[in-house]
């Protein structure tokens, strides 16, 4: 019929139609129809989940950011705490500084000045400054914002900067200080001024717990090592009474404090920190000490 161009509508009633070949739509109008609202539902159902996806995504972001910021603000809690100490260690190479500028003067009025004793004066000059930039840098690293920069990092750099940074604040709280550094390198992959941060943290809890301590008796030991197992561990105990037990199963919860005046979060977040590098962070509170160990998986 379609050679010859016959309308099936004209054709005589009770003709048959031999070798009828069917359109799609024709032979599958039923499965079409019921395919129809499955691929919608089906279609829908992969928007709304790209959909949720996405959501997820953002809230993961803003939830880093956020997290991120907290951590930010701790630091620069624990700064404010170190304001003394900082001002101290910034006024020594200042002073050093302006001393040795009076004395190369004094040394210029003299007829032959000291070319030599002047060399020496310049480089302590030169030392001091070096030394105050160097306090003023970490500060800066410290109070930064944005992504945490992850690459190798030696802890054992990491345990010294920060206790430069909090000498005079440890002279302040007597407390005498242990250092038993791994002598090998320990190298991990982190953010260092967050290592630092943690690192801040565990020693102002080492020396708050020891407060009320004679201070002859208050003393923290800070020790590296490499693990059998491969992990790179800190770890820093202190001589005060241990957690209390109320606090021993909940310290990293937020909010949970045994000081006066804290918030509770430096443990929290220090864990958080440690999570997100790869690492674990435990605190064991017996009777007459705690012992706060950082462990950072290799590279």
């Amino acid at each position: 019929m379609q050679r010859f161009d016959l309308d099936q509508d004209r054709l005589p009633p009770g003709a048959e139609i031999l070798f009828y070949d069917p359109g799609v739509w024709e032979e599958y109008w039923a499965a079409i129809l019921l395919a129809f609202p499955i691929i919608l539902l089906q279609s829908s159902t992969i928007i709304g989940l790209g959909v949720l996806e996405k959501r997820r995504r953002r809230a993961a972001a803003e939830l880093a950011q956020q997290r991120a910021e907290v951590a930010r603000l701790s630091r620069v809690s624990q700064l404010g705490e170190l304001s003394g100490a900082i001002a101290h260690e910034l006024k020594q190479p200042l002073t050093s500084i302006l001393m040795n500028a009076e004395s190369g003067r004094a040394l210029l009025r003299q007829s032959p000045p000291d070319l030599r004793e002047i060399a020496e004066i310049l480089e302590d000059i030169a030392n001091d400054d070096r030394r105050a930039a160097g306090v003023i840098d970490n500060l800066r690293k410290l109070l930064g914002e944005g992504a945490p920069d992850f690459q190798p990092v030696e802890l054992n750099d990491v345990v010294r900067a920060t206790l430069r940074l909090i000498r005079s604040e440890l002279i302040a709280r007597s407390v005498r200080t242990d250092l038993k550094l791994c002598e090998a390198a320990l190298i991990a992959t982190g953010n260092a001024e967050q290592l630092q941060q943690v690192l801040l943290n565990l020693i102002f809890n080492a020396t708050d717990g020891m407060a009320d301590q004679p201070r002859k008796t208050r003393r923290i030991s800070i020790e590296t090592t490499l693990r059998t197992d491969g992990m790179r561990e800190v770890s820093v105990t202190d001589t005060g009474p241990g957690l209390p037990e109320a606090v021993r199963d909940a310290a990293f919860q937020p909010f949970v404090t045994t000081k006066a005046h804290g918030m509770g979060l430096g443990l929290s977040i220090s864990r958080t920190i440690a999570e997100a590098h790869g690492g674990q962070l435990h605190v064991d509170g017996a009777a007459s000490k705690t012992r706060a160990i950082l462990a950072l998986p290799a590279p």
